[in-house]
C-alpha cells in the first residue's frame, strides 16, 4: 500500500495515528484507495480526535476505523475546518504503460470494452500504488475525447501522452502472448516499465497485433524484449484482459505473491473452465485424486454446474461424485 505508506510518512510528527471512516472505504475501495485520493486532492487530512480500531499499522502511526480502540489526532474526509498540509512523495516506478496506438481498428464494442478495461486497471493500480504508476500512450484529441464521453471529467493523475517516453524504455518488457521470452518472478521485480498493448480482440481476431504494435513503437530499437505469460508453461487458462495483467504483475511485484497464485486469483470462470479440459485432455489415465487435485489447483468444485458438465462429458461424474 504505497500510497499510504507515503502519506503516513510525511505525516509523521503531525498525526500520531489517522481515522478512515467507514463511509470512505467503501466508497474507495480500502485504506490505499483513500489515500489516494488525498494525494488527488478530492480528500482531505483534517486535526481533529477520533477513536477507533487500529486496522492497518505503516512504520509511522497507525490507520484506525469502525468504534473503540484507539485515539487519535487526525482524519480524512472531504472538508474539514483545520487542513492539515502533506507532501506525500510516491515513487515514479514500477510503471505500466498501456498503449492504444491501434484504437482506430476497433470495432465500437471493442473500443468500450477497451476503455472498461483501462478504467479497471487504475482500479488495480489504486490498489497498490497511485494514478501516476499508470502511462497510457498512443492518445490523440479523438481518443481523450471517446474517453471523456465513458468517463466524464474523471480526477485523476494518470498520464495520457502520445507516446512512451525514452526514459521509460532503459528497464522495460513488452508483455505478448507470443513473445519468445517467459515471463518469470525474478524478471517481474527486476524490471521498472510493463508494456501492455491496448488491444481488444472480443470480436474481431487480432492474432500477432501485439508484435505488430512493437513494431510500430520501434520497441526492437532498443531492445525491449517481449514477454509471454504463461501458467505452467502453457497460454491456455491465463488471463488476457489488460485489467487482469496488470493485477497479477502488481501482486507479484508488490504484494509478494508468486506468479503461479496471481494468475490462479485472477482467472475468470471461463478461463478455468479452459485450462480444467485442456488438462483433462492430456491426461492419458484419469482417476479420481488426479481431478480432485485438478479442481483444487484452480479453485473449483464439482458442484459447479460448468465444472460438473466438463466432468459429466468426459464420464467422470456420477451423480454427485467422481
Amino acid at each position: 500500500m504505497h500510497a499510504l505508506t507515503a502519506l503516513m510518512h510525511s505525516l509523521r510528527g503531525v498525526c500520531n495515528g489517522v481515522y478512515v471512516n467507514g463511509r470512505l472505504l467503501n466508497r474507495y475501495g480500502g485504506f490505499n484507495e483513500v489515500a489516494v485520493q488525498v494525494l488527488l486532492g478530492r480528500l482531505k487530512v483534517c486535526r481533529g480526535s477520533r477513536r477507533g480500531l487500529a486496522l492497518v499499522n505503516t512504520d509511522d502511526s497507525p490507520v484506525l476505523s469502525d468504534l473503540g480502540g484507539s485515539d487519535v489526532n487526525c482524519f480524512i474526509d472531504y472538508r474539514c475546518s483545520e487542513v492539515i498540509m502533506h507532501n506525500a512523495v510516491m515513487p515514479e516506478y514500477p510503471q505500466f504503460v498501456i498503449d492504444v496506438s491501434h484504437w482506430r481498428r476497433h470495432t465500437e464494442g471493442e473500443l468500450r470494452s477497451l476503455i472498461i478495461q483501462l478504467i479497471q486497471a487504475l482500479r488495480e493500480v489504486r490498489r497498490y500504488l497511485w494514478d501516476g504508476n499508470l502511462t497510457v500512450t498512443g492518445i490523440d484529441s479523438d481518443f481523450m475525447e471517446l474517453l471523456r464521453k465513458f468517463t466524464g471529467n474523471i480526477n485523476t493523475a494518470v498520464r495520457f501522452l502520445g507516446s512512451i517516453p525514452p526514459s521509460y524504455l532503459k528497464s522495460a518488457v513488452m508483455l505478448d502472448p507470443y513473445g519468445d521470452v517467459e515471463l518469470t518472478e525474478g524478471v517481474i521485480k527486476s524490471i521498472n516499465v510493463f508494456i501492455i498493448g491496448g488491444i481488444s480482440d472480443s470480436e474481431v481476431i487480432r492474432k500477432g497485433e501485439t508484435l505488430e504494435l512493437y513494431r510500430d513503437l520501434g520497441l526492437s530499437e532498443f531492445n525491449i524484449p517481449r514477454v509471454r505469460l504463461t501458467l505452467r508453461g502453457v497460454l491456455t487458462g491465463v488471463p488476457e484482459r489488460i485489467n487482469k495483467l496488470v493485477s497479477i504483475l502488481l501482486m507479484v511485484k508488490c504484494s509478494g505473491y508468486n506468479l503461479e497464485d496471481a494468475i490462479i486469483a485472477n482467472q475468470s470462470k471461463a478461463d478455468k473452465i479452459n485450462r480444467l479440459n485442456r488438462e483433462l485432455s492430456m491426461l492419458r489415465i484419469i482417476d479420481s485424486n488426479t481431478v480432485s487435485n485438478l479442481l483444487t489447483w484452480l479453485g473449483l468444485t464439482p458442484w459447479d454446474n460448468k465444472v460438473a458438465s466438463v466432468l459429466r462429458r468426459r464420464g467422470l461424474l456420477h451423480g454427485d461424485s467422481f
